[in-house]
């Protein structure tokens, strides 16, 4: 169930980036409705994922060795983190409107978005072990030859 909730959470933070970026080029758009609403409802999202990863997926999950609580630690740390910064991101956008200084909103976007999506990459690995697989994910690749 837990890997099913965050892979809801993932996908639908996924199509939130994903329709916001259409609206991130470099023309600056007439009005901001679009990224306003999309940029609420992404920090309802990742509160909400914030409080499920913390309570139901990282929090509970049993680590077997030190490495592997280390990892869960940080990727846990990172999404408060995430979720906190969003919410200032969120408030700033409030404060100054992003028509008024779109080049500078763009690629803050863009950095955010950037960070939520290595975020989730890590946390799904992560949320895999933590479901079930209990075999750490690979630190690092050694070539077959």
């Amino acid at each position: 169930m837990t890997l099913q909730a965050f892979t809801e959470y993932r996908d639908r933070m996924l199509s939130i980036m994903d329709e916001a970026e259409t609206k991130l080029g470099h023309a600056v758009p007439a009005d901001s409705l679009m990224l306003d609403l999309a940029r609420n409802r992404m920090a309802r999202i990742l509160t909400a994922y914030h409080l499920f990863a913390d309570r139901e997926l990282f929090g509970p999950c049993a680590a077997p060795d030190p490495a592997s609580s280390a990892r869960l630690k940080i990727v846990a740390a990172e999404c408060a983190a995430l979720a906190q910064d969003f919410r200032a991101f969120s408030r700033d956008c409030t404060i100054n409107p992003v028509i008024e200084r779109w080049a500078g909103y763009r690629l803050d976007a863009l950095a955010m978005m950037a960070r939520i999506r290595k975020h989730l990459a890590a946390a799904e690995v992560e949320a895999r072990y933590c479901a079930g697989a209990q075999q750490p994910p690979p630190t690092s690749y050694r070539s077959a030859a």
